[in-house]
């Protein structure tokens, strides 16, 4: 409502002051002036000769005006604040996150964690609009290490997604569970003062039309990240890598270091990758990135999932020679 009213509010008082300045013209050239530069005044005039009803227009757009910056402070302080500051677009959201849920752009702007629940929410105001919560309750084997990667196949256990959203006061919020079948990898990075970096990309099944990527910084880390099965567990070292023979058959273990050092040899090929958690994924290297993480690109069905591994959470690389 408060929008509506700004926006007819804006629209009334610029079609008045052209009317205004357009009635003037035949009224000399100080009538023309004060249309132009003090349409504000006019209103107030008793003696003259501008016409009534422009006038008339120009208060009635103030008024309209008026009352949507009123409601707007009322129902929506820090967006007024944003509109009295010049900052007229919704700041935003933090880190680079965007996708679509059922359909529609989805570019959340709060990201947390909630005990065992990974939060993905789109607010309006202090309301939650929309919402993806990952709920790893009945996973909860899956919170270790730095990373989780899921693909459709995978035995379980597969965290639940929880998909809602809020219509408005008088329409029942929507509610849609995905308990398996979908694609999802998650990174986490700790950084200083108790935060860390998320990476993610997850994908549903092409029916729930959802699908979420990009990166993120969380004000507060999980509880969990870096736990392993067993607190004294020593990551292995990085294998040395084997002289190749000369007709190279079969897969050949790789050193890792080897890899993060010299990635333009390998980009483009296969790999098989075990990671500490005894996971195996087959696919080809797209990409080492700055933060030196692995890019592996991945077959589901007709299309391609990328997926990002941490050096920490990997056992062991093999590769399959370029014939």
């Amino acid at each position: 409502m408060e929008a509506l009213l700004i926006v007819a509010g804006l629209v009334g008082f610029l079609l008045a002051w052209l009317w205004l300045v357009a009635s003037s013209l035949r009224l000399g050239s100080r009538a023309v002036l004060l249309a132009v530069l003090l349409p504000l005044v006019t209103p107030f005039l008793r003696e003259t000769d501008f016409p009534r009803l422009p006038r008339l227009l120009i208060l009635l757009s103030l008024l309209c005006l008026g009352g949507g910056l009123f409601l707007l402070q009322q129902q929506q302080p820090e967006r007024f604040q944003r509109l009295l500051s010049g900052q007229w677009q919704d700041p935003a959201p933090q880190g680079e996150l965007q996708g679509t849920l059922m359909g529609q752009p989805f570019v959340p702007d709060r990201v947390y964690w909630r005990g065992d629940q990974l939060v993905f929410a789109e607010t309006v105001g202090e309301r939650t609009q929309r919402s993806l919560v990952v709920r790893f309750d009945r996973a909860q084997e899956l919170l270790q290490g730095t990373a989780i990667d899921l693909i459709p196949g995978d035995d379980g256990p597969w965290p639940e997604m929880v998909i809602q959203w809020y219509t408005g006061a008088l329409s029942a919020p929507g509610l849609r569970r995905i308990a398996a079948g979908y694609s999802l990898s998650l990174s986490l990075s700790p950084q200083g003062n108790g935060s860390a970096d998320l990476v993610v990309h997850l994908l549903l099944p092409a029916e729930h039309r959802t699908w979420l990527g990009g990166r993120v910084r969380l004000n507060e880390r999980p509880t969990w990240l870096g736990r392993t099965r067993q607190s004294n567990q020593v990551l292995p070292p990085a294998p040395e890598p084997l002289p190749a023979p000369v007709t190279p058959q079969g897969w050949q273990e790789v050193s890792l270091l080897a890899l993060l050092d010299e990635p333009e040899h390998f980009v483009g090929q296969r790999l098989r990758l075990v990671t500490i958690a005894g996971r195996e994924y087959e696919g080809v290297l797209k990409a080492v990135t700055t933060e030196r993480r692995l890019v592996l690109s991945l077959p589901q069905g007709a299309n391609q999932v990328d997926f990002q591994f941490q050096p920490p959470d990997i056992a062991l690389i093999e590769t399959w020679p370029r014939g």
